[in-house]
């Protein structure tokens, strides 16, 4: 019975530190789904996945590209952003585009298509390349909270960034 006590007690020890490793596991994570194109217009849903304790109340990030590749974007606000109350607000040049996702609120967004992102192909283009950069996400109290961002590959092949777990948003296409 001694060693049971002894293993009990040196477990109880290491619980709350393995518990909070185990939170710093979950990531929340910006992911842009596949193009569906048409039209020459490439459309993409931008979505948020966080664990409900680390859900943030703004987020920020930069779409960079190529002009040879894209002539403009633009970027409307996904239900989730709505739902929240917030808006996304974006400015940037022929080769970035900076967003901020933000509200006069201290709501959390939830996890759904943050944003519904719209890219007019340049003329001797045939497929989009983007590229996302530099996220940001708050808190509701202004902590920062650590966040990914990834670009999901084409329809059909496996998505190998750290937020395989989560679950895959829909694209523009799926969203029947």
């Amino acid at each position: 019975m001694s060693a049971f006590l002894f293993v009990a007690r040196a477990l109880r020890g290491w619980l709350p530190i393995l518990l909070w490793t185990s939170a710093l596991a979950a990531q929340t994570c910006l992911v842009l789904s596949p193009a569906t194109i048409a039209d020459h217009t490439a459309l993409f849903d931008l979505s948020l996945y966080s664990p409900q304790q680390a859900a943030p109340a703004s987020v920020q990030w930069t779409f960079q590209y190529s002009s040879s590749s894209i002539s403009s974007l633009t970027v409307d606000d996904g239900p989730t952003l709505t739902a929240a109350g917030k808006s996304a607000m974006c400015a940037g040049d022929a080769a970035a585009y900076n967003c901020l996702a933000v509200g006069l609120n201290a709501k959390t967004i939830n996890n759904g298509i943050l944003a519904r992102v719209t890219a007019v192909l340049a003329p001797s283009a045939t497929t989009p390349i983007i590229h996302m950069t530099n996220p940001r996400a708050a808190s509701a109290s202004g902590n920062l909270i650590p966040i990914v961002a990834r670009i999901l590959p084409v329809p059909g092949t496996k998505d190998p960034s750290d937020c395989r777990v989560l679950p895959r948003p829909k694209g523009p296409a799926n969203d029947k």
